[in-house]
């Protein structure tokens, strides 16, 4: 795993500046502490920071081809890349290295952009190619490195984080409000959206290729829709999906240097756990955090796992003062707000991790392939409730009735809802838009336009899934832009560390099958009668009470792992947010935002801010603590990132 970054200038007299990349370079070391390789010709310079992974020896970079006109950097890992290597090798290519990054480099030199097509793995590249006075920047299908490009007076940069574009002189640091709403709502910038003004994201599947003559933006693949062509038994559903995580375990747990896994003591990443111990010949390094509050703590579910593998286990407990004591920092480190209060503890993890592993494989992707959020994913039979009242009342009486108290928590409370998307707004979110409406000013309210940028994302989606089951809507709208934070927060938490963390469930060959499988396979009524039951209950008090969530995971589970395991309810890495709120943060809260230099920029209403603020409220899964720290994370990210303006090498001390 690495960092990659890059000037790139289409004028022939541009000369790149090495002090300028080699600053751009080094900011990324976190993401590359064994290594760094620089190799600038006039006006295109590429840069590379390297963590040792597979062919320790060899693969510096950046890759040159034989002929030096085709440069490559590249962050991530090819898993199949030595069947790749077989066949190219049966095309005549010759290899001077054992690492994946040369297979990379004379894939595309024997099949060009095609190439991109026959990698299974996790990556983010750029290739110039002198031969057609090109570059070309790559992402992996779903998105799990990242990579952002910007231009400045003409000149591409591209970088795996955005601090590396602050060391180039005349990049500027500007807010984009649309990232932040989307942010409050949704707890990122959703998609194409970026914090920062003229800053891009090469999006999940997407090649960005720039010449002379400007830039070209395509998907080479897109998230599938499921079809449902596929007919199976249940059991062969079961057996296929064991067979495929269990192979992309194995493809996962290649590498030179030692490994391990996350292991919160849930069933995706025990899964994992059990996977790697029966294809492994010596005992796994696992890792586990807790909080000091027991309730909050899944010690004891990792302990078991442990135990029932002879795992080589680690469990740390963080508390307040540690999680607060390296917020700040993660904000500078990440660039933007922190998306997800765990990820502190994430980090306090990969450091752990880094004292005895370079890999760990962590659980991410479960979730969303397979139905674990059942409070939102359920919420398809709510909408459908709705589109029964409406169909029989009409809009209007529909609307009225379902505002009656009797109804509330049933599910047909929802029947002022005009489309499946209002609903899906209506249980999805972390700040409502009209709640974030009251904390932000008039003006932010009105610059942002009904959050049209925002929910413009969500609108194409839903569109074109118009005549899909809503419940393969939900999970496809999890899998194309939920999914995306946690590979964010992840990559950034894990690389903070130095420890390059792998998927198994984003595996794309992984995803392309789950796709299409029954949605009653993924969430599965207990019995014929909690259906009936569900129709007086809502999504929110049906799942995992009426329901079973990822129910052939949990079929999976019950072979693999112990039934506490397998058939635990999801926790959810929870942080006991409400709890510390109470201990002494809501009084940093109030000082922080309600501070003279917070109110003057014009985004938050000082009277929005001090209504919640000063109405604490006791909602489930500290979702009034969530909202508070988030509003933190948008402040703290003005004052250590975006105050702190551009930092060209000239100004630096």
């Amino acid at each position: 795993m690495c960092g990659v970054t890059g000037i790139v200038s289409f004028n022939a007299t541009h000369r790149v500046d090495e002090p300028t990349l080699v600053g751009m370079r080094d900011a990324l070391t976190h993401r590359g502490p064994d290594g760094a390789g620089i190799h600038i010709e006039g006006n295109v310079g590429f840069a590379h920071r390297r963590l040792s992974v597979i062919d320790i020896e060899g693969g510096h970079q950046p890759m040159l081809g034989a002929d030096g006109q085709v440069w490559l950097t590249y962050n991530g890992e090819i898993y199949n890349f030595h069947e790749l290597r077989k066949e190219l090798e049966s095309l005549g290519c010759s290899f001077k290295t054992h690492s994946d990054t040369e297979v990379v480099l004379n894939s595309y030199l024997q099949w060009g952009t095609e190439a991109i097509k026959r990698f299974n793995g996790m990556f983010a590249m750029a290739i110039w190619d002198a031969r057609k006075q090109i570059l070309i920047l790559w992402r992996d299908r779903l998105g799990i490195k990242p990579l952002y490009w910007t231009k400045v007076d003409g000149t591409i940069l591209f970088s795996s984080e955005v601090k590396s574009f602050r060391l180039y002189d005349g990049f500027t640091v500007e807010a984009d409000l649309d990232a932040i709403s989307s942010y409050l709502t949704f707890r990122q910038a959703v998609w194409d959206l970026c914090f920062f003004k003229d800053v891009h994201k090469v999006l999940p599947g997407h090649i960005v290729v720039f010449s002379a003559s400007g830039v070209s933006n395509k998907p080479y693949w897109n998230l599938p829709l499921a079809s449902h062509t596929v007919v199976l038994s249940e059991r062969e559903w079961q057996e296929q999906t064991e067979r495929l995580l269990s192979e992309a375990v194995r493809k996962r747990m290649i590498a030179d240097v030692p490994i391990g896994s996350y292991l919160s003591g849930g069933l995706d990443s025990s899964l994992i756990v059990a996977m790697m111990s029966r294809q492994s010949k010596n005992p796994i390094n696992t890792f586990s955090i807790g909080y000091e509050a027991d309730e909050y703590d899944e010690g004891p579910y990792a302990e078991c796992v442990a135990d029932e593998f002879s795992t080589n286990h680690h469990h740390i407990v963080l508390g307040q003062e540690d999680y607060l004591s390296v917020w700040t920092r993660l904000i500078r480190q990440r660039d933007i707000p922190l998306s997800i209060p765990h990820e502190i503890p994430l980090f306090r993890l990969s450091q752990e991790i880094k004292k005895n592993v370079t890999v760990a494989l962590s659980g991410e992707g479960a979730d969303e392939l397979f139905g674990g959020y059942g409070r939102v994913q359920r919420s398809p039979m709510d909408w459908k409730k709705a589109v029964v009242m409406r169909r029989i009342l009409g809009g209007d009486l529909a609307s009225k009735i379902s505002r009656l108290p009797q109804l509330s928590g049933t599910g047909f409370d929802s029947g002022g809802c005009a489309s499946h998307l209002e609903h899906f707004f209506s249980v999805y979110n972390w700040v409502p838009f009209d709640e974030k409406n009251k904390l932000l000013t008039p003006d932010a309210v009105e610059r942002l336009n009904g959050d049209e940028t925002t929910i413009r994302v969500f609108k194409n989606i839903f569109n074109t899934h118009a005549d899909a089951n809503p419940y393969d809507t939900v999970l496809h709208a999890f899998q194309k832009i939920h999914l995306g934070c946690l590979l964010d927060r992840l990559d950034a938490m894990s690389m903070a560390a130095s420890v390059e963390a792998r998927v198994p469930f984003v595996d794309h060959e992984l995803v392309e099958f789950v796709v299409n499988m029954p949605v009653e396979y993924k969430m599965r009524w207990n019995s014929t009668l909690s259906k009936w039951r569900a129709l007086s209950h809502d999504s929110f008090r049906a799942s995992e009470w009426l329901d079973t969530n990822k129910s052939i995971l949990r079929n999976i589970g019950d072979r693999l792992l112990p039934r506490t395991i397998s058939r635990r309810k999801k926790l959810g890495f929870p942080t006991p947010l409400d709890t510390w709120m109470g201990g002494g943060m809501l009084d940093m809260a109030k000082d922080l935002l309600l501070d003279r230099t917070t109110i003057s920029r014009g985004i938050f209403s000082e009277t929005g801010l001090r209504a919640l603020l000063e109405n604490t409220k006791n909602l489930p899964y500290d979702f009034f603590g969530k909202k508070v720290w988030m509003l933190m994370n948008v402040e703290l990210w003005f004052r250590e990132v975006m105050d702190a303006g551009p930092t060209p090498i000239s100004r630096r001390g």
